[in-house]
């Protein structure tokens, strides 16, 4: 190796760093206003054109019912929301015809398939709406005092079968259970018999 090249590896470069500092030449009044132009470009693009919507209709069926829940003046019923179902027969009907289609097709097949669970909850879901519709037609129906008694005494008939049902599904007895399910039907048609449905 020749000296000149060993002196320049040996020697420090002649180059000078310097050291640069970034300043601030902005003061805070420009901050500020920068900050409040982007806000209002910002809600400048948000504005638009206000659409107005014809929303009797949603109101009818029933949207402001959370107004009516919270209301301490109502009776407990109707921020329940039970009278408004007791207020249209023809749905409570239709409702009752719905159970009973439910029941008579769908609960056999899921007992023979050994689907309990799921024929429990079909039988307690159609059970707990055809009470409350049942007792709703019984109330509103214009038949005489002994009428109205006798079509109780039928739907205490028909929710001790459906008990007696469950039980048998909840033991998972399929024969017990399919024997009772024609109890079961044969009771609902004797309520549907004794109510104007």
């Amino acid at each position: 190796m020749n000296a000149l090249a060993m002196q320049s590896t040996l020697t420090p470069s002649a180059r000078t760093s310097v050291i640069v500092r970034a300043t601030s030449q902005e003061t805070r009044r420009q901050v500020l206003s920068g900050l409040v132009a982007g806000v209002v470009s910002l809600t400048a693009l948000k504005a638009g054109a206000v659409d107005l919507q014809d929303e009797r209709d949603v109101r009818q069926r029933g949207f402001d019912i959370i107004y009516e829940a919270r209301d301490l003046d109502l009776d407990q019923s109707t921020r329940d929301g039970l009278t408004q179902y007791r207020k249209n027969i023809d749905s409570t009907k239709a409702r009752i015809k719905e159970a009973e289609r439910i029941l008579d097709n769908n609960l056999d097949p899921l007992i023979q398939k050994k689907y309990w669970t799921q024929a429990r909850e079909e039988l307690r879901n159609q059970v707990g709406n055809l009470r409350f519709d049942l007792n709703t037609l019984i109330e509103s129906s214009s038949k005489s005092k002994a009428d109205k008694k006798q079509a109780q005494n039928l739907k205490k008939d028909f929710l001790i079968k459906v008990e007696e049902f469950d039980y048998f599904i909840r033991k998972k007895d399929q024969s017990k259970a399919g024997g009772q399910l024609a109890e079961v039907k044969s009771a609902l048609d004797a309520v549907r018999g004794a109510l104007p449905v």
